[in-house]
């Protein structure tokens, strides 16, 4: 019940309703599964005693009907029937698989669709304590675990209706022989499910745990493939990934293994309770030898029918626990991200925009990391005007990109709050965002053009040329762009591996002035370059002095001496200097 409830809560309105009709569409399927096996008895019966049909109503309506003359007619009428029903079954079964299947892959890429969407409209803090290789796992391999489950389900629910109806059918021809067979089967199923249960929910949370540990390692092998060459440390990433392959090797090996173990029992178990009980109707009762013909033909169809049914049934069965900690994992994420939504939506009703004209103030702000109890920042207060320049300096862990950081809006204080203009920025984030520009130390760029890592998030069809342009030219990247054959057409391969240095930090500036800022913030942006590579990429940034507001984190002094105001962080406490 646990997993309905919380299958119910990652489905909208829309969804459920298609699973119902898929029901109705199973129901159907199974009721033809049903008469796909009850039309052979009559014609067996028709076969070995043709005058004997005649003895039933619904026959003898049929012969006065069609005027028939003989029992012979009536007999290849029935053949035909069962073509005919076998013919349309069959079809109509392909157009329920094809249902099933259409519904499963299809919202199974609604629900990446929105595991995307829920991390991405996830606090920045949220990602700061998620690694990416849990979220790709989420993403990719538990929305297919979770409609693997979900697949499972509704196979299960086809193969239950078969076997109702089947067994319904068969209880009215032989009670014995059906009650007999389905009391050791229905054994067989409980002791089956109570064996693997505990065991399938830990493999599964166990395989998820490897999962991400796959995604991890690929990351970090090809992440720093550079320094691992250099080092010649490739057979340790490979050795890491490979332990990983071997746990997710031995989980996925053992969990088929157990699927497939009930199957020989199962049928054992069905060919032994069948056999028993023609015995015991047969020595001990005193049944006559040819009651049993068309009773066994009966039994031997419908279990070429059921046994596949009940071993898929356990198969099924297994599969939904073996995944249940993808669904649930799913399901607290989903919930988490439906009650963030829930607060944005009334932010959402406000204006969007958000005007800057005087400052930015910091008021009593403190944090703290969560799970942490000591405070980065600790009742800090300080003002930047409109247009100024601002320089945070301090050592390394002192809190001056965690400030940074809030200013921006992707860190909410613990206590305090950041404002413009007597407006808490936390109000409308989004309006907020509009007016800000950012260049981190490390740029990230696509594996793409020039021109759409500069346009970062915006369809090429939409980008503005005239924009484009101004922050080419602000980021002094005029030269550069005109040296490449292609332009800013160019290709510049994953993390912009065929670009220097000072050219990826430029592409960084014009990427934060395409949008036109008001406020740029510059996060160590020149940290990484040498002095020479700085100086031309200071040049850029010095020509933004009095256009915008600007808020620069750095170690060297060359990189604040036109800043207008000089703060040191330390001890949680912002202490001007200058």
């Amino acid at each position: 019940m646990d997993t309905i409830k919380k299958l119910s809560y990652i489905f909208d309105r829309k969804q459920k309703t298609e699973v119902f009709w898929l029901f109705v569409i199973i129901c159907i399927g199974s009721g033809l599964e049903l008469l796909g096996v009850s039309v052979i008895l009559p014609i067996i019966n028709g076969i070995m005693d043709p005058e004997a049909m005649l003895e039933e109503p619904v026959y003898i309506w049929i012969y006065n009907f069609l005027h028939l003359t003989s029992e012979r007619p009536l007999v290849m009428l029935l053949l035909s029937s069962m073509i005919v029903v076998y013919f349309v079954k069959n079809i109509f079964l392909i157009y329920m698989y094809n249902k099933q299947y259409r519904f499963i892959f299809e919202n199974q890429r609604l629900l990446a669709d929105k595991m995307v969407k829920c991390y991405m409209s996830q606090p920045y803090i949220f990602h700061v304590s998620k690694s990416t290789a849990e979220l790709l796992r989420n993403i990719n391999e538990d929305s297919g675990n979770f409609f693997g489950a979900l697949q499972a389900g509704i196979k299960l629910l086809t193969e239950l209706m078969v076997c109702v109806v089947l067994g319904v059918f068969l209880l009215i021809k032989d009670r014995t022989i059906t009650i007999s067979v389905v009391a050791l089967l229905a054994v067989m199923l409980g002791l089956t499910l109570k064996v693997y249960k505990r065991f399938l929910l830990k493999m599964g949370a166990r395989n998820r745990y490897y999962q991400m540990s796959l995604n991890k390692w690929v990351q970090q092998a090809f992440g720093g493939i550079k320094e691992a060459k250099i080092l010649n440390k490739e057979q340790f990433f490979y050795q890491k990934y490979d332990e990983a392959y071997k746990g997710h090797a031995k989980s996925e090996y053992t969990y088929h293994t157990l699927l497939m173990v009930p199957k020989p029992i199962i049928e054992t178990l069905c060919i032994c309770g069948l056999l028993g009980a023609i015995a015991i109707k047969f020595w001990w009762r005193g049944a006559n030898i040819t009651y049993f013909v068309p009773i066994i033909s009966v039994f031997a169809i419908a279990a070429f029918r059921l046994l596949p049914s009940f071993n898929r049934i356990t198969e099924y069965l297994g599969t939904i626990m073996y995944q249940k900690s993808a669904i649930t994992s799913i399901y607290e994420d989903l919930k988490e991200v439906n009650e963030l939504n829930a607060r944005k939506k009334e932010l959402e009703k406000q204006d969007i925009s958000m005007d800057f004209h005087d400052k930015i103030e910091i008021r009593d702000l403190s944090f703290k990391y969560p799970g942490t109890d000591k405070y980065v920042l600790q009742n800090l207060n300080l003002a930047i005007s409109k247009k100024s320049s601002v320089a945070f300096i301090g050592q390394s862990g002192a809190g001056k990109t965690t400030l940074a950081d809030i200013v921006m809006g992707l860190l909410e204080p613990t206590e305090g709050g950041a404002y413009v203009d007597n407006v808490s920025i936390f109000d409308n984030l989004d309006g907020w965002h509009k007016v800000i520009g950012y260049i981190p130390q490390s740029i990230y760029l696509m594996d793409d053009s020039i021109r759409n890592n500069i346009a970062f998030g915006v369809d090429e069809d939409e980008i503005d040329e005239e924009k484009l342009n101004y922050a080419v030219e602000q980021a002094q990247l005029v030269e550069m762009v005109k040296g490449l054959p292609e332009g800013l057409s160019t290709q510049i391969g994953e993390m912009g591996i065929k670009l220097s240095g000072g050219q990826r930090q430029r592409i960084g500036i014009a990427r934060a002035l395409y949008h036109n800022p008001e406020i740029l913030v510059l996060d160590e942006a020149t940290s990484a370059l040498d002095n020479e590579t700085e100086k031309a990429v200071m040049e850029a940034i010095e020509s933004l002095h009095g256009k915008m507001t600007l808020i620069i984190i750095a170690h060297r002094l060359s990189t604040i001496k036109d800043c207008d105001f000089v703060y040191e962080i330390g001890d949680g406490k912002a202490m001007r200097k200058r």
